[in-house]
């Protein structure tokens, strides 16, 4: 039980593993998850990540209340003066989650979450953080936050998902905590396949296949120029932080092992990322 890794190929995938409690996550979880994604970042034979749960029930159906509980219950003894120890439980579960959500994000590796089964309010922030899911066919999507009396915006769901299915249903799913199943997300964007849930993680391991086959700098830089001209000023400045990107990704060694395979009529083979990735 906890947070598992394995080598799938070129991909790592990390299951988080609490079948019992719907792959609810703990403090540990969380931190384990960004040291793997932040040491598959300096693998140069890393090309992807898939993040999936245990079993088929869920992805990740949030925080672990009973860990927090645990956590908090050894708090009280020791910070008898403290108002509300829970609270500072939560806040600290927060942090750590964050720095979850940001290695999914910064990481210069695509990440794959292959939603089995519920992804609530952590489990949501956490899918979509991801850069790609894909879904099986009894997916369900909420926003956990909104129903404990407090605001829906939460471990950068509210950075995300207006960004993924826009504004309107962004604010819907996060105000009201309804339910958004497999076959509306698809429609919506919010995942990109709907699958059996038996071909779900192979499904996503084909498509980090499909990526591996990519050159490594030109994914990375692709993931990077993306987010930050989501962000961009105008379009000018997106045009030229494109332009200088393509300039030096073309002096890499994949881009002229592009070429000659270009000319002489076969499929490149790329290599190893031409400098060490930082995350």
């Amino acid at each position: 039980m906890g947070i598992s890794s394995q080598r799938h190929g070129p991909a790592e995938v990390i299951t988080i593993d609490n079948p019992e409690a719907f792959n609810a996550i703990t403090h540990a979880d969380a931190a384990t998850i960004a040291e793997i994604i932040h040491s598959a970042s300096r693998d140069r034979s890393c090309r992807a990540v898939v993040l999936v749960g245990a079993g088929d029930r869920a992805f990740c159906a949030g925080i672990d209340v009973k860990s927090v509980a645990a956590r908090d219950s050894t708090a009280s003894h020791e910070h008898a003066d403290r108002v509300d120890p829970i609270v500072e439980q939560f806040e600290g579960l927060h942090v750590v989650l964050g720095n979850a959500i940001r290695a999914i994000h910064r990481s210069p590796l695509p990440v794959i979450a292959a939603v089995n089964g519920h992804a609530i309010g952590a489990g949501f922030a956490l899918a979509a953080a991801a850069d790609l899911r894909v879904a099986s066919s009894g997916a369900k999507f909420a926003d956990g936050f909104i129903g404990r009396g407090i605001s829906g915006c939460e471990l950068g769901l509210s950075y995300f998902l207006p960004k993924i299915v826009g504004t309107t249903l962004a604010f819907e799913l996060m105000s009201t905590g309804r339910r958004m199943e497999a076959p509306e997300a698809l429609a919506s964007g919010l995942v990109t396949r709907v699958v059996d849930p038996e071909q779900l993680v192979d499904v996503a391991l084909e498509l980090a296949s499909q990526l591996a086959s990519m050159s490594p700098t030109g994914v990375a830089t692709t993931k990077e120029v993306m987010w930050a001209n989501v962000h961009a000023a105008s379009l000018d400045q997106a045009l030229a932080l494109e332009s200088r990107n393509q300039v030096m990704v073309r002096n890499t060694a994949d881009a002229a092992e592009a070429r000659r395979a270009f000319l002489e009529k076969r499929t490149p083979e790329f290599g190893a990322p031409a400098t060490p990735r930082p995350i």
